[in-house]
This record gives structure tokens, C-alpha cells and sequence, in this order.
């Protein structure tokens, strides 16, 4: 009886034992779980904190110098939902506040000054550096400040959002926007045309289109959707028409540009295997024009006209 009664009292202990590191585990359990879950409330609180922060500092006196600021600083901070929204918040706000700057550069005292100052590929701060008119310094100096950079067009200057700064923040926002940074980039850092002619290569205009074409099928409902299909349909006319001053066909023989035949052959043999709209219409634009020698006739036009009509 003693015997059986020994074995049942070790029986209880070794349950009990069983039971209390089961508990001891359960509890070490549930406090990694709440020491997560508080790592991830404090990191959503204090992610909100930054996001509603940096909201106010667009509608203050001199918004634009401090947002961008405190963008620089505090993007890593919030989420990529919160980070896409600030980012399209500073654009929209530049948008809104280019036209008083435009009205800045404008006066005719400034736009002397600007040109004998202006370098072409100079940034709006180094130029400022070098100068010694202080009212000048101060414009171009608020002008960088606020984001903007200046070009230039017929002896004429003005500024214009310095897209290329906005790289910074493409490790942050949703996919999206990321690939509409890197479009709005390539166009702030070489714009495509410039007094009626364009500044790009026949070939880069094909790639820009093709960029552009991409994103409107990968990102259908995107925020900035119409921006880059407003931007697509102008490289679909500069790609079969070219600008006044660099006409796809000359204007005395009629004859295809050389460099653009060899540009567009050269990316349909690349992409030989790829189908777009866009490659479609360029793979029997370019059949057609080899039958008649890459001369503008009739049927070449009424193909163009009616596969890329010009408004």
C-alpha cells in the first residue's frame, strides 16, 4: 500500500512539474507576443505621429523649404501607404505654388539678370553661389529650396519641379509611384523637346514611350495614371511625326530620317518577341515605309492618321 501510495505521489508531482513548465512556457510565449505586439504599436504610433506632422508644415508660411525638409529627414519613419501620400502631397503642392513662382522669374529685370548668369546643366544652387545681386541669390537660392529647377526656352527662363530629387524617396513608396518618380525623373533631368525640336535621340524617345506604356498597363488605377497617359500620347505623336523642328520625314523629299530608321529597326529587333500596342503600331508603321524606300506617301500617312491621330 505504501508502495503504490509512493508511486502515485511521484505520478502527481511529475503532472504537476509538467504542468507548471507548460504554464512557465505559455506565459514566456505570451510575453514575447505582447513585447512584439507593443514594438509594433509604438512603431505604428510613432509612424502616424511623423504623417500628421509633416501635413501642417505644407499649408504654413513658406511651406515648401520645411516639408521638404522634414521629408528628407523623416520618410524612413512612416509607411509606404503614408510615405506614397506625402510625396504625392509635395507634388501637388509644388503644382499649386509654380505659378507664383513663374510670376517671380518673369519680370524683365530678373529675366536680364538670369541671362547673364545662366548656365546650361547648372544647378539653380550653384548658379545662386556664384552670384553677387543679392535680391537674384535670394530667388534662385528659395527657388532649390522649394524644389525647383530652371530651364530655359527661346532666351526665356523659368522654373520648373526638380523631379530628380524625388529619387531619394523611392525606397519608400508603393510600387507605383516609385516607377512614376523614375518616369518624371528622366523628363526633369533631359527634357524630350525644346523650342519645337527635340532634344532627345530618336531611340530614347521609343524607350520613354515604352516606359510610359508599361505603367499605364501595371498600374491601371494608380493616382498618377492621367499624368503618364498625358505623357504617353505626346511620345506616341513625337514617335511618328516628330516636332517642327525635327520632323520624322524631311520636309523637301519626303524621305524617313535616317537615325530614326535605324533607332526603331534596331528596337523591334530587340523586342522581337514582345507585343505591345505600342511596338504594333511602330512593327507596321515600319513595314509598310520599307516597301515604298521610308517615303511618306499616301498609304504611310493614312496609316499613321489613323493609328495616332494628331488633335
Amino acid at each position: 500500500m505504501n508502495k503504490k501510495l509512493s508511486i502515485l505521489t511521484v505520478a502527481v508531482i511529475a503532472a504537476l512539474t509538467m504542468q507548471i513548465e507548460a504554464g512557465q512556457a505559455f506565459a514566456s510565449v505570451q510575453s514575447k507576443e505582447s513585447a512584439a505586439l507593443s514594438t509594433i504599436t509604438t512603431k505604428s504610433t510613432h509612424a502616424e505621429a511623423v504623417y500628421n506632422a509633416f501635413l501642417p508644415l505644407l499649408y504654413s508660411g513658406d511651406p515648401l523649404p520645411e516639408a521638404i525638409t522634414y521629408m528628407n529627414n523623416n520618410i524612413y519613419a512612416v509607411s509606404s501607404y503614408q510615405a506614397t501620400t506625402m510625396v504625392l502631397k509635395l507634388e501637388n503642392a509644388q503644382k499649386a505654388a509654380l505659378g507664383t513662382w513663374e510670376d517671380k522669374f518673369s519680370s524683365s529685370d530678373i529675366q536680364r539678370k538670369l541671362n547673364n548668369v545662366y548656365k546650361p546643366g547648372a544647378s539653380i544652387t550653384s548658379i545662386a553661389e556664384e552670384i553677387q545681386d543679392i535680391q537674384l541669390r535670394t530667388l534662385l537660392k528659395m527657388a532649390g529650396k522649394s524644389g525647383y529647377k530652371m530651364e530655359s526656352a527661346e532666351g526665356y527662363f523659368f522654373p520648373v519641379i526638380d523631379y530628380g530629387a524625388y529619387r531619394k524617396y523611392k525606397l519608400y513608396v508603393t510600387n507605383d509611384i516609385r516607377d512614376y518618380i523614375s518616369i518624371m525623373a528622366a523628363e526633369s533631368d533631359l527634357p524630350s523637346a525644346k523650342d519645337s525640336g527635340l532634344l532627345i535621340a530618336w531611340n530614347e524617345v521609343a524607350s520613354r514611350a515604352l516606359s510610359q506604356e508599361s505603367f499605364i498597363k501595371s498600374y491601371p488605377r494608380s493616382n498618377r495614371i492621367s499624368t503618364v497617359k498625358s505623357l504617353y500620347n505626346m511620345y506616341l505623336v513625337d514617335t511618328f511625326y516628330g516636332l517642327d523642328n525635327t520632323p520624322l520625314f524631311h520636309y523637301d523629299n519626303l524621305e524617313m530620317d535616317l537615325e530614326a530608321q535605324k533607332s526603331y529597326a534596331a528596337l523591334l529587333t530587340k523586342h522581337d518577341e514582345e507585343r505591345t500596342p505600342y511596338l504594333d503600331k511602330l512593327d507596321g508603321f515600319m513595314k509598310l515605309l520599307k516597301e515604298n524606300g521610308y517615303i511618306l506617301d499616301d498609304l504611310a500617312e493614312q496609316y499613321r492618321s489613323k493609328e495616332i491621330p494628331r488633335d
